[in-house]
């Protein structure tokens, strides 16, 4: 549990800053290009990432 907890967190801040510097692009995808929605998607994905439950 620990481990989906850092996972998400490092997950989160590494989505925040692609966020932050796509979107100073303006780029097209909204997934990318909004440091919100791409926080979460990648805090998202690190915990599934970093979450290992046997």
């Amino acid at each position: 549990m620990i481990s989906g907890i850092i996972g998400a967190i490092i997950g989160g801040i590494s989505g925040f800053l692609i966020g932050r510097y796509f979107s100073k692009l303006g780029g097209m995808c909204p997934l990318l290009c909004n440091p919100k929605i791409s926080t979460l998607y990648f805090a998202l994905l690190g915990f599934l990432l970093a979450y290992k439950k046997l």
